[in-house]
């Protein structure tokens, strides 16, 4: 099982992953949440009514106006909890990004990574199909992946950065949709880069 946890999202839009996510760890909505990246904040609605929810992204609506990549308007340790969900890949400095969603935690810190190379993507990929978040499109995209990594790559990157900004893994899943459980957990667990959607983590400061 490599210590992974398996969290099974009802569907692929972002409501049922972030549903999955909140349900998996309850321990993280308590005092003041920053969602980095938050689009629309659709994750407010989905935490209890005492969090205290802070959402930043690059244009309205959100709580806070802010880029990752210039650095987070906010004095270090000023959040209970920090969530960087499907955000990091966009970034193209994901090591510095990392490394600010780590300064501004008090207590946790959260991510999620796609995995690029999970059987779809790559049957895809043969096929002459690609994502488009990737590919050239024939006007400048608003926003596209930056980097192109597996489960074992995201999960390697964390691990390996965390200690140095003060935080050690303390949860780590493979987050699929529910037409993947049926493969079995220690199937998902074995072959994550094949299988698993999505690498989760929770880090812990020490």
């Amino acid at each position: 099982m490599n210590g992974l946890k398996v969290i099974v999202a009802d569907g692929q839009d972002d409501v049922a992953k972030l549903t999955a996510i909140v349900h998996s760890e309850p321990t993280l909505w308590k005092g003041t949440v920053l969602d980095v990246g938050a689009r629309s904040g659709v994750l407010k609605g989905l935490l209890p009514n005492t969090t205290n929810y802070v959402g930043l992204d690059l244009r309205a609506p959100t709580s806070v106006i802010g880029d990752l990549q210039s650095g987070l308007p906010f004095i270090d340790q000023s959040f209970s909890t920090v969530l960087a969900l499907d955000v990091l890949e966009h970034t193209d400095d994901i090591y510095r990004s990392f490394r600010e969603i780590c300064r501004v935690a008090h207590e946790h810190v959260a991510v999620c990574l796609p995995n690029a190379f999970e059987i779809r993507s790559r049957i895809r990929f043969l096929g002459g199909r690609i994502s488009g978040k990737y590919g050239l499109p024939v006007t400048p995209p608003n926003d596209r992946h930056k980097w192109i990594f597996t489960f074992t790559e995201a999960r390697r990157f964390v691990n390996h950065n965390c200690s140095a900004q003060g935080f050690k893994v303390s949860y780590e899943a493979c987050l699929i949709g529910k037409s993947r459980k049926s493969v079995g957990t220690h199937s998902i667990t074995f072959f994550p880069d094949l299988i698993a959607q999505w690498y989760f983590t929770v880090l812990s400061r020490y």
